[in-house]
């Protein structure tokens, strides 16, 4: 694990974005063929836990090199 002064500190809006991309990202490849939200954009609620699961995993990766900001 990297040592916390080496990181990159990130603001909270960027953490956001970039966690957000990958985990769409992710959920993409894993599941490629299923439908994740309604014809209103809104998540589907079958797909809610898996997603967050990926959004977490994310997270922690993104943690490893990068700081939030507290804004």
């Amino acid at each position: 694990m990297s040592d916390v002064n080496n990181k990159i500190s990130l603001p909270t809006e960027t953490w956001v974005e970039l966690y957000a991309e990958l985990s769409a990202y992710v959920e993409s490849k894993c599941y490629p063929d299923r439908e994740t939200h309604d014809k209103n954009g809104s998540r589907l609620e079958e797909t809610e836990d898996d997603f967050l699961d990926i959004v977490g995993d994310v997270e922690e990766i993104l943690g490893t090199f990068f700081t939030k900001e507290n804004n």
